[in-house]
């Protein structure tokens, strides 16, 4: 887990349970390429800048109903 990406997440306020905390963590990325190649995957589209790395999805609602429909 990359518990930078998850101090950053704890710190914007997201309250979370250890695996969605997993998800999200392996869902940063160093490229707004490589999240919107995820985003593709999640059937979303776009990212978005969370700190210096990048998310899936448009906004962090979206990503959040793309990854509960993936499960």
């Amino acid at each position: 887990m990359n518990r930078s990406a998850l101090a950053l997440l704890l710190s914007a306020g997201v309250c979370l349970g250890t695996s969605a905390a997993r998800a999200q963590a392996n869902d940063m990325f160093p490229s707004q390429a490589a999240a919107e190649k995820r985003a593709k995957e999640l059937k979303c589209s776009g990212a978005f800048a969370m700190g210096k790395e990048w998310m899936p999805c448009q906004n962090f609602d979206l990503y959040e109903k793309a990854v509960s429909r993936e499960k």
